[in-house]
């Protein structure tokens, strides 16, 4: 533990270090949408909200 602690850093070469951004920006932004549920995200929604109220409003 302590020869890992005193030891000199190494110089990461540009592949490490883009692989390396590259799973932190993946890990902060989530799970990827899918493409065709992102243009019909609003659509579904309003189908779903039009579907609850009419099975629940009151006769």
């Amino acid at each position: 533990m302590i020869g890992i602690l005193l030891s000199k850093p190494t110089r990461m070469d540009l592949k490490t270090l883009n692989r390396i951004d590259t799973l932190r920006r993946l890990k902060s932004r989530g799970p990827k949408t899918p493409k065709w549920l992102k243009s019909y995200f609003l659509l579904i929604l309003a189908v779903v909200a039009l579907a609850v109220w009419v099975y629940f409003r009151p006769i």
